[in-house]
């Protein structure tokens, strides 16, 4: 078995976690005369659903339209009744986009190039009219895809350091760790909103080259 694997932390599953489940499964239970609550409101990974929020409609109705039958769904005489005509024109948008293989078809490697095409667009306006390539845009699984890939070509041995700040999302060190790299942490200027702060990254910096790393081997997250 993996040395990293069994020495890696990951706090969004950790030990705070392992005992949540416990509670929230006593308390199904029926215990609910030791402790003074009667639930657990999960925090852990940010899941704006299990705080109250409902989904939201407008995703849900395009994806709908998306994986009906055309004559059920985007050509349906009857369609402008049941669903708003803005997400019936995005639909008919990623059905063509998506050259009628689906939304649970597998797709291009970065992405299918309709929703990368999209994602220029959006780069270009919010940097105004910055040029994008669609070929060098990739699309993950979220943003925990993302960081493991990236990291997975940063990372050559255990004399790469990475610069993370403190506090920090966990996945960071958690893919740190499982990968054979080394933990360079810095502290965020909690007086100026949890902002960067030049002086405190040249400080853990100039620490961890004394540790034996060199410069061109760090990377920030």
């Amino acid at each position: 078995m993996s040395v990293n694997l069994k020495n890696m932390q990951y706090a969004v599953r950790g030990e705070v976690v392992i005992v949540a489940d416990k509670i929230t499964q006593n308390l199904a239970s029926g215990d609910t005369s030791t402790y003074p609550f009667d639930h657990i409101i999960y925090t852990n990974i940010g899941n704006p659903q299990s705080v109250g929020q409902q989904p939201l409609t407008w995703p849900r109705q395009v994806l709908a339209l998306v994986d009906l039958p055309d004559s059920e769904g985007v050509d349906h005489p009857k369609a402008e009744l049941l669903f708003p005509l803005d997400a019936i024109e995005r639909a008919k948008e990623i059905k063509k986009g998506l050259k009628g293989v689906g939304s649970g078809a597998y797709s291009h490697s970065q992405g299918a190039r309709c929703f990368r095409e999209d994602i220029v667009k959006f780069i270009e306006d919010r940097d105004g009219g910055v040029k994008s390539d669609v070929d060098s845009i990739f699309m993950t699984n979220g943003a925990s895809s993302a960081i493991g890939m990236v990291l997975t070509a940063l990372i050559k041995d255990s004399s790469c350091g990475v610069m993370i700040p403190t506090p920090q999302y966990p996945i960071y060190s958690a893919s740190i760790d499982l990968l054979g790299g080394k933990q360079v942490g810095y502290f965020l200027d909690e007086k100026k909103g949890w902002d960067l702060n030049s002086e405190e990254l040249e400080r853990s910096l100039s620490e961890a080259k004394k540790t034996g790393y060199q410069s061109e081997q760090f990377c920030t997250h």
